[in-house]
């Protein structure tokens, strides 16, 4: 585990990978996931809501 997002709204996102394919990923609030460093990504808010998490790296 490199990293944890904690999502502090509720809402849509699309993720985009590095070879252009999307997925639309829906967040609730409160909820949090891991992930490892290194996945190249580009996430997407294409609704008018506000989407708000927060990123806690771990570094040693």
């Amino acid at each position: 585990m490199d990293y944890v997002v904690i999502l502090m709204a509720s809402g849509t996102l699309t993720i985009v990978d590095a070879d252009g394919n999307e997925t639309t990923s829906e967040l609730v609030a409160g909820q949090s996931y891991s992930r490892t460093t290194g996945v190249a990504h580009n996430v997407i808010n294409r609704t008018n809501e506000k989407i708000v998490f927060v990123e806690v790296e771990h570094k040693a």
